[in-house]
């Protein structure tokens, strides 16, 4: 349910390709906090998803720098197009809906934003979303003519995604396989330096919207063919359970 919806005036795809570009406006951070919402389902989370994501933080101390950083990306915006800010009952400024329109959710207790869809295009058309997507993990709905047997491919969720929860796991497990111990750059060379898929432990039909994602507790790297086995049941194996399913007489782990 929505409450309190807020929505203020925005600009154009034109215009935020042009802020997106303009680096006196738009920080690596901006781009950071744009990029992990856009890899929730419908560009749309709270502050503190967000915070837990880029900062590892829970609560307060997640949510305060986002929301300091979209009140501080505001100022700046304001100070080249003709955008101004609206305001609460109170006076105070609502900086964040120049970039997201806003709603309590009474089911989460959470305030949510939603990337305004002239952005999310814009990051699209800048090649700026942060997704990283691999030929076994196309998203269904942009290709509804595919074969049942195709349609069965992985659908990776937006955890393992979300660029900044793909690169903390990573960085913490290294780009090792969890179940089958394969490493890309040790049979690639530099082609596979840093190559790996991140899985998410906890089944999606279990992950709630208020849900904040731990990625060093919540996913592991593994390769796409112990991915594609870890998804072939539903829900899917435990990585002990794949484990065991391949360590079998005559069969070595790499």
């Amino acid at each position: 349910m929505r409450e309190n919806y807020h929505t203020g005036k925005t600009l154009t795809t034109t215009e935020w390709v042009e802020v997106l570009q303009d680096n006196e406006i738009t920080n690596e951070k901006d781009i950071s906090i744009l990029q992990a919402m856009y890899s929730f389902e419908d560009n749309k989370a709270a502050a503190s998803q967000i915070g837990m994501i880029l900062t590892g933080e829970t609560g307060r101390k997640a949510s305060g720098p986002i929301n300091l950083e979209m009140g501080n990306w505001g100022k700046r915006l304001v100070k080249k197009y003709p955008i101004r800010f609206t305001k609460r009952e109170d006076g105070t400024e609502r900086k964040w809906d120049l970039f997201f329109d806003g709603w309590s959710d009474n089911n989460s207790n959470l305030f949510i934003w939603k990337i305004k869809d002239e952005l999310s295009e814009a990051l699209r058309e800048t090649g700026l979303t942060g997704e990283e997507q691999f030929a076994e993990e196309i998203p269904i709905d942009e290709f509804p003519n595919l074969t049942e047997g195709l349609k069965r491919t992985i659908q990776v969720n937006t955890y393992e995604r979300n660029p900044k929860a793909r690169q903390k796991c990573i960085e913490y497990w290294k780009p090792i396989c969890s179940v089958c111990d394969f490493e890309f750059e040790k049979i690639y060379g530099e082609l596979g330096k840093g190559f790996i898929h991140v899985h998410h432990l906890i089944p999606v039909s279990e992950v709630g919207q208020a849900y904040q994602v731990d990625p060093i507790n919540d996913l592991r790297p593994v390769c796409p063919n112990c991915h594609a086995m870890l998804h072939r049941t539903n829900p899917p194996l435990t990585i002990e359970e794949l484990k065991n399913n391949i360590k079998m007489p005559g069969y070595n782990i790499v």
